[in-house]
């Protein structure tokens, strides 16, 4: 099995948006409401993730391809907690659900870290659903702990959710 990691282009959006939807709703089925979920539209997520492709800036999209198919991707870039500027942090990692443990996650993970660390980031943070224990365990095998930062986050969806901050020296 063959796996890259490749910066997205424009024409990765929809793949990206697929996979968004499945993972959040496989990750989240038990976390947030299931007629959120059930809305969640691939053209409208397309959308978006195509704007941000083409608008770039300091935030980075990362593909993971598995056998030649995008199996995963991962939205990092600098924190946007007002922490200081060595600090970077992921926004987003999402691996479409029949790729689970297979090593996408693993390997988007570690190319934001060298990516970050390139950029002299001492630090990288990432959020975690509070509920999401499968997440917390997963990132916990990567060497992330808890920092002792939680807040609710109410932009995502309809009801409110909570989070932790997890953080690891790069």
């Amino acid at each position: 099995m063959g796996l890259i990691v490749r910066e997205a282009k424009a024409a990765d959006a929809r793949r990206v948006a697929e996979i968004h939807i499945a993972a959040w709703r496989a990750a989240y089925r038990e976390l947030m409401p299931a007629d959120y979920l059930a809305s969640l539209d691939v053209n409208e997520r397309a959308d978006m993730w195509t704007r941000g492709i083409i608008r770039g800036g300091p935030a980075r999209l990362a593909l993971a391809e598995m056998d030649g198919a995008v199996a995963g991707f991962c939205l990092y870039g600098p924190t946007r907690d007002g922490l200081p500027d060595d600090v970077a942090e992921i926004y987003a990692i999402n691996v479409t659900p029949e790729r689970w443990r297979m090593g996408a996650g693993r390997a988007l993970c570690e190319h934001a870290l060298r990516q970050a660390a390139a950029r002299e980031h001492k630090t990288m943070t990432l959020w975690v659903v509070k509920g999401n224990d499968p997440a917390r365990r997963f990132y916990e095998r990567l060497g992330y702990q808890p920092d002792g930062t939680e807040r609710m986050n109410s932009q995502l969806v309809p009801i409110p959710f909570d989070e932790v901050r997890y953080r690891r020296p790069i």
